[in-house]
């Protein structure tokens, strides 16, 4: 499911951008990409908060992607990086929030109730954090593989964490 982005992908991709790619670069997730769209995910790959994770955390990959999907439809440019933890979930997001607050990342959610803190929001993982990155919005995202369930505790989690233009193009996010 996850790709690998590794820092040789990085210096090919500085080298393609310079040379003015902006078609296909054969590697997964870069479909169609314009070249505004492969700068975004150069920006985003060098984001702090995707090197971010707690001690006991072991980094697996990244990933990254932007232009279109096997269907044709627009795809943001992204960057994230994979985990895999014994941690629960709710640690694994408390301590994401920690980071991301002292990172400068805000709340942008309009589906949380006013009754309900952001930070537990989030522990839910039904809040939208976004911080505006070079121009632009970015929304943070964790996302669990498979999802974690009481069945499977204390089994290593799987996740990934990613930083997303938020383009009106793409508005399909919650935010």
């Amino acid at each position: 499911m996850f790709t690998r982005f590794r820092p040789m992908t990085a210096i090919a991709l500085a080298a393609c951008l310079l040379g003015g790619c902006t078609e296909d670069r054969n590697e997964p997730g870069h479909v169609r990409c314009t070249e505004h769209e492969e700068e975004r995910v150069a920006v985003l790959a060098q984001l702090p908060i995707l090197d971010a994770h707690p001690a006991s955390t072991e980094a697996t990959g990244t990933f990254s992607g932007c232009g279109q999907d096997d269907s044709g439809d627009p795809v943001a440019s992204h960057a994230a990086q994979t985990y895999r933890s014994t941690l629960t979930e709710a640690e694994i997001r408390a301590f994401y929030w920690d980071e991301l607050m002292r990172d400068g990342w805000r709340n942008a959610s309009t589906a949380i109730a006013p009754d309900v803190a952001p930070p537990l929001a989030f522990l839910r993982g039904i809040s939208c954090l976004v911080k505006d990155v070079a121009g632009a919005r970015v929304v943070f995202t964790v996302a669990f593989d498979p999802p974690p369930s009481p069945a499977t505790f204390p089994a290593p989690a799987t996740f990934a964490i990613t930083a997303a233009d938020q383009d009106p193009e793409y508005l399909r996010s919650p935010c």
